[in-house]
């Protein structure tokens, strides 16, 4: 009997190590030299297969499970676009992210229109002004460190109407927004 649980002590004990060594993170790094560093996308896969998404400049983070807006290695550039993983219910991202190089602390900004489908479209990067479009033409303006929401209002309903908006919203619930991420911990 005490070999029996011994045995059974044994395989217990295997089994765990497996599982643990199983179970530590897959991780995979692309990376960007941009003027004022490098900025780090870091890939990590758990032993659920589960993705996990991290960006950093250096070694500080600045965002998790956003990607890349478009393949743009413009190393001049301190403004960056990305885009996070789509929800579920709309296949779309519920928001963008603007990451400011330039401001000290690095700004990140998440932007949209709540309840809509925000698919990032086409950026145009000034000296001064940057204008960030949605598709359907819906414009974002970032100046001076602060995004410039575009007009909520029959404008902004046209542009993101069924079915970029969702089933059963109305007008009232297209409401522009920014706000300031802080840094992941």
């Amino acid at each position: 009997m005490i070999q029996k649980i011994i045995k059974f002590i044994l395989w217990c004990s295997a089994v765990t190590v497996i599982a643990h060594s199983h179970a530590q993170d897959k991780c995979r790094s692309e990376s960007v030299d941009t003027s004022v560093g490098k900025l780090h996308h870091l890939i990590c896969r758990n032993a659920d297969r589960e993705y996990t998404h991290t960006i950093f400049l250096g070694e500080q983070p600045l965002l998790r499970n956003a990607f890349l807006a478009e393949a743009d290695n413009n190393k001049s550039r301190s403004i960056w676009v990305y885009v996070p993983q789509a929800q579920l219910q709309t296949a779309c991202p519920d928001r963008l992210y603007l990451i400011d190089l330039s401001q000290n602390p690095v700004k990140v900004i998440a932007f949209g229109v709540k309840k809509a489908c925000n698919e990032f479209h086409w950026a145009s990067w000034g000296e001064k002004r940057s204008v960030v479009t949605l598709k359907h033409n819906v414009k974002f303006t970032y100046e001076n460190g602060k995004m410039i929401l575009p007009k909520p209002g029959e404008k902004l309903w046209s542009s993101i109407e069924p079915p970029h908006a969702g089933e059963g919203l109305a007008m009232e619930d297209a409401i522009p927004f920014a706000e300031d991420v802080p840094p992941p911990k």
